[in-house]
């Protein structure tokens, strides 16, 4: 029966009044009226149920909760001391209210020792209203006040247990550690049957690493894999926690089956993440009959895992860095440590036994080989085998028909890139390949090819007996390992190949030597002669031309003054040729040395360019110089400087038939360079890359029009080389020419 539950139907659950639920516990009528009128006079909406044998109090009490209990103390068949204990059987921890004709004082203080909230007398009935609100107003602070003090100690457990793993953590740098204490802790603490830690191993399957020591049985469960990890890999990898309170026919069959064969009846799986890296879980088991059990896994429970599990994924991906780190480590040094070798030594058979050897050791394989291959045979030159009860594959040979498939650089399994094999026998193999490999007992391969000259030389292969797979850092390293292999036979071949060239080589230079120095010393000699005996005769050329020129001995008619300009035109320019022949024949010999000193930049440009202004202003040229802001000085030798510059300027001039002819002058933190631009003829690319040759003149061009010595452009160059400089050309056919000198600030001894 209830009163008031239709009270303010229509009034918003906020403001609807408190309803109290009551169990009324009294076996006459009459009291039944008494108590409900009370309340209902007193403005209390309540429902409530009646109870007048034990039999149908205990059931209410079972299947309701109630707000409080009102009793009469004596009944029929039930006293009020009775009722107060079933009560507190009952496991609700909610008022007990006496409703009696009398109760002495003794008895009163016996039923609150019991328990009991509080009493009224019939007589006094008008004050039940006040003390059922008071009684329920107190119980709920009271429970309010029990769930806040556990909360508190859970809150207070959880720390502890995280603060003990946190600690766990900072004094040890070994993983295995840390997860073991937790999973241990994690049993003891929550009271289950098992706790562990699942991994992923090479495969990315989920494998228990750590079980909790006071797990029956533990042993057997390492190394175990999880279907509750595959099935329900997409929740737990998005960081969603696994919770399961019973394992029924609800679920699938898979995990009804997985759950039987474990015992278990409830489960609850936390991930393990760090930065959405999914590495793992955290498993708490409830076993037994999976029928009749269950575990309600609370919210504090759930957090207090969840707290725990983002410890572990921290500790986790620190472990993981920490062993890249050495990993990385060891690798450096394994190719430090071949580097080394390959340095100490040039004896093949050496480099290649000690690459099989720390290789094999820094992989931790059961053998490792280097192999060749060669026009009818695959041979092991070298290998290295952990033990001598692995067997030797050392001199093996295979022939080169049976691997037509390896060697076939498209197909998918060829020799020509890296192999990897965690399963062999899986890989479409000929027969005698497999039955060799059986032989050698191999079941997981990593092969890495070398090449010579970028030709298949053969490979390095790992070899284990049982299966494996390689990460991607280690097939990078073997490659990387392949490489070093491949300079140390590559250093080798061409070591045997350049001993035989150096000494037929050695002894062609030796007679080119000789006869090297036979003719630079009979050219000097014929030089230096031919320049005295020259030069004598030609002074005298020169001088009686000028004397007949500046008509001293009487006038010249026109022809004659043509013939005798023609002489000296004719001497000037045999006197040039022999001073650029003797130029070039000293520097060639390694005779020529430089004065150096500082020069002034703007001094130099306006001499060279004094030099050849008589020249432009008969052509109508413009003669124009830009020297960028800053520059003062630079360092070279003057006299050569100056001759380098009236060299390109003077062709500049030479070849421009109209427009200008500029000296640009740019300076970097580390060279001076003098820009000689023109606007005049050009020249193809193909003209530009032979112009610096000793007497070359442009094709195409009348040698009557653009007279020279054809050594000016060789001889600026050998000079400016000379300097630790250059010499460049940038130019176009009919667009003109830029010739570029690049003089370091740092001349080399």
């Amino acid at each position: 029966m209830s009163i008031g539950s239709e009270l303010t139907p229509s009034l918003p659950k906020s403001l609807q009044p408190t309803i109290v639920r009551l169990l009324i516990v009294v076996d006459v009528a009459a009291d039944f009226e008494l108590i409900t009128t009370t309340l209902e006079a007193a403005g209390i909406v309540f429902i409530y149920d009646a109870a007048t044998t034990p039999e149908l109090y205990q059931q209410s009490l079972q299947n309701h909760t109630y707000d409080s209990v009102l009793s009469a103390y004596c009944l029929k068949t039930l006293s009020g001391m009775e009722a107060l204990q079933l009560l507190q059987q009952s496991g609700q921890d909610i008022p007990f209210i006496l409703v009696t004709d009398r109760l002495g004082d003794e008895r009163a203080v016996e039923c609150i020792k019991a328990g009991m909230t509080d009493y009224v007398l019939k007589e006094q009935l008008f004050r039940l209203p006040e003390v059922l609100t008071r009684a329920i107003q107190e119980g709920k602070q009271r429970k309010q006040q029990q769930l806040s003090l556990n909360q508190a100690k859970r809150q207070a457990q959880q720390e502890a247990i995280i603060n003990h793993i946190v600690q766990a953590m900072r004094g040890t740098l070994v993983l295995d550690d840390v997860l073991q204490t937790t999973v241990n802790l994690l049993h003891k603490t929550l009271n289950v049957s098992r706790c562990l830690i699942f991994q992923p191993d090479s495969d990315n399957q989920m494998k228990a690493h750590h079980v909790s020591e006071a797990t029956a049985q533990r042993e057997s469960l390492i190394g175990v894999y999880c279907d509750f990890y595959r099935y329900y890999h997409e929740t737990l990898s998005q960081g969603e926690p696994l919770v399961l309170a019973q394992i029924d026919a609800s679920l699938p069959e898979v995990i009804q089956e997985s759950a039987a064969v474990c015992d278990i009846c409830a489960i609850l799986i936390v991930p393990l993440l760090y930065h959405q890296s999914y590495l793992g879980g955290i498993s708490l088991h409830q076993c037994g009959n999976q029928a009749v059990q269950s575990r309600q896994w609370t919210q504090d429970e759930v957090a207090l895992v969840s707290a725990i599990a983002t410890q572990c994924a921290i500790a986790i991906h620190q472990a993981q860095l920490f062993a890249k780190v050495q990993q990385q480590a060891e690798r450096e040094k394994l190719l430090n440590q071949i580097s080394r070798t390959l340095n100490s030594t040039l004896d093949t058979d050496e480099i290649l036994q000690e690459i099989v050897t720390l290789t094999g050791e820094c992989f931790n394989v059961d053998r490792v080989n280097i192999y060749s291959i060669d026009t009818e045979h695959i041979k092991t030159l070298n290998e290295w085998r952990c033990s001598e009860q692995v067997i030797s594959a050392l001199g093996m040979k295979s022939p080169v028909s049976e691997w037509t498939d390896r060697l076939d650089p498209s197909s998918e399994f060829s020799l020509h890139q890296v192999f990897h094999a965690p399963i062999y026998a899986e890989t479409p193999q000929p027969a005698p390949r497999l039955a060799m490999m059986q032989q050698l007992q191999v079941v997981s391969i990593l092969n890495a090819p070398i090449f010579i000259r970028n030709q298949l030389f053969g490979g390095l292969m790992l070899q284990t007996s049982t299966q494996r797979t390689f990460t991607p850092e280690e097939i990078q390293l073997l490659e990387r390992i392949a490489d070093q292999a491949a300079i140390a036979l590559y250093n080798a071949q061409s070591y045997e190949y350049l001993e035989q060239l150096v000494r037929d080589r050695t002894q062609e230079l030796e007679a080119q030597q000789q006869l090297s120095e036979a003719a630079n010393q009979a050219k000097s000699e014929f030089l230096a002669n031919m320049s005295h005996e020259l030069r004598t005769p030609l002074t005298g050329i020169l001088g009686f031309s000028r004397l007949l020129l500046e008509q001293i001995f009487g006038p010249l008619n026109d022809k004659q003054h043509q013939y005798v300009t023609g002489i000296s035109s004719c001497g000037e320019h045999l006197l040039a040729l022999i001073n650029d022949l003797l130029d070039l024949s000293k520097i060639e010999a390694g005779r020529e040395e430089l004065s150096l000193e500082p020069i002034t930049v703007e001094a130099i440009c306006h001499e060279c360019l004094s030099v050849v202004r008589e020249q432009a202003s008969e052509a109508g040229l413009q003669l124009q110089l830009d020297i960028a802001p800053a520059i003062t000085s630079f360092v070279a030798d003057h006299l050569r400087c100056k001759q380098i510059l009236v060299n390109l300027l003077s062709n500049a001039v030479k070849f421009t038939e109209s427009g200008s002819v500029t000296l640009k002058v740019e300076q970097t933190a580390e060279y001076t360079r003098f820009l000689v631009i023109d606007t005049g003829i050009g020249m193809s690319e193909a003209d530009a890359s032979s112009l610096f040759q000793p007497f070359h003149q442009l094709p195409n061009r009348s040698p009557r029009k653009y007279q020279g010595t054809g050594l000016g452009l060789a001889l600026s160059l050998k000079l400016a080389r000379l300097h630790g400089g250059d010499i460049t050309i940038q130019s176009e056919e009919g667009r003109g020419s830029c010739f570029t000198l690049t003089l370091p600030h740092q001349i080399p001894n």
